[in-house]
């Protein structure tokens, strides 16, 4: 993994980074998020493969379920969820504290449109340790600054 808030810094990425005991579920982030005092969305990303063993990133939030098949005609390949083992070993990181960006390699990142709604995503930063805040407005921004291709999600209507 790459240093996100360092990246972040030098370009001028308004972000916040918090540090508190490790976040594994859903029950936990709520009670840190009260705890810190962050403010934002909340966020999941899933660790996802291909047939092609290509990996991406789905960013969504934490309640929400993930339709496989639009996600799979998204990138124009069938994907599913790698196992944590896996991902563990790829990523050195664990469920429930993936990472949406700051891979060594470059991982495509498919965004649920809906959270563009918002003004503030939440996400661990690769660790279960640590919470990063940052703005909605600077997805673009930080795709381009990491070089990421990123896929948009539609909104279901």
């Amino acid at each position: 993994m790459i240093h996100l808030a360092e990246i972040f810094t030098q370009e001028r990425i308004d972000f916040e980074l918090y540090h508190h005991r490790p976040i594994y579920t859903n029950e936990d982030a709520v009670v840190v998020k009260e705890e810190q005092g962050f403010h934002g969305t909340e966020t999941k990303s899933l660790y996802l493969k291909d047939k092609q063993n290509n990996r991406y990133i789905f960013l969504t939030f934490t309640t929400k379920r993930s339709d496989f098949k639009k996600l799979s005609q998204l990138v124009g390949h069938r994907i599913s969820v790698v196992s944590a083992e896996q991902m563990e070993q790829e990523t050195g990181q664990k469920p429930g504290a993936v990472s949406p960006f700051g891979y060594e390699t470059q991982v495509p990142v498919i965004v649920d449109e809906e959270l563009l709604s918002h003004e503030k995503l939440v996400f661990a930063p690769g660790r279960p340790d640590q919470t990063m805040v940052v703005k909605v407005a600077d997805l673009e921004k930080i795709s381009q600054i990491l070089g990421l291709k990123m896929y948009l999600l539609p909104q279901e209507k």
